[in-house]
């Protein structure tokens, strides 16, 4: 890739992650601002997150036919990726119950974001069930991994992967909370690493989203 598209690249993948802010907000509102029905919830989530996950699944491909990678597509289960989801699952396991513990100690405050979830799940229920565990594991992987991860050049050579790897580790974290908040950025890093791992080490963007969700799934309701 030239520098003029890696720059396009990482600016469509920031433009992304706004639309996502956005399209988030348009699912909240009108829930924080009356009582719509359920079918309208349902009608507005499947609106505006259908439309940009299949936006953001048709720009993926187009840059990966681009890349002509030999690394990166859909793959078939095997006893190897078996054994990795299960590694991850361990991983996501031992990062959560870390964060529990440090919260517990009053080492850490519960994260700012965390709070956020729980004030607005209080408030809209229904919609931020649809985000957190539907819409959002997709999205964010298409955004942190899909994109954000293939704005660097190379992807077929590990020396890049590492490098993209730890950058969209990093900005996933950040995404969540701030420097301002050490313990809980690194327990964010760490699950944005386990899905940039899978994803790295897989080539299929399926089995991150996966774990996404079964995060994401388990940190609402249990």
């Amino acid at each position: 890739m030239t520098i003029r598209q890696v720059l396009g690249r990482g600016l469509m993948t920031a433009g992304m992650f706004l639309v996502y802010q956005l399209v988030t907000a348009v699912v909240l509102v009108p829930s924080l601002i009356g009582r719509p029905s359920t079918l309208l919830n349902a009608a507005l989530f499947t609106a505006a997150f259908g439309g940009l996950i299949w936006f953001l699944a048709i720009v993926y491909t187009q840059w990966l036919a681009a890349e002509k990678s030999a690394h990166f597509g859909l793959r078939g289960m095997d006893f190897g990726k078996a054994k990795l989801l299960f590694l991850a699952v361990l991983a996501m396991v031992v990062i959560q119950a870390a964060s529990v513990a440090m919260i517990t100690l009053h080492w850490t405050p519960e994260a700012e974001n965390q709070t956020e979830l729980i004030n607005f799940f209080n408030q809209a229920p229904l919609p931020m069930v649809l985000i957190t565990v539907v819409g959002g594991p997709p999205v964010e992987e298409f955004v942190f991994r899909g994109l954000l991860m293939h704005s660097f050049p190379h992807q077929d050579q590990r020396a890049w992967r590492w490098l993209s790897g730890s950058v969209s580790a990093l900005l996933f974290g950040l995404a969540h909370t701030g420097f301002d908040d050490p313990l809980n950025l690194a327990v964010y890093v760490a699950l944005g690493a386990v899905f940039t791992a899978v994803y790295a080490r897989t080539g299929d963007l399926r089995y991150s989203i996966g774990l996404h969700f079964l995060n994401n799934f388990a940190a609402l309701f249990l």
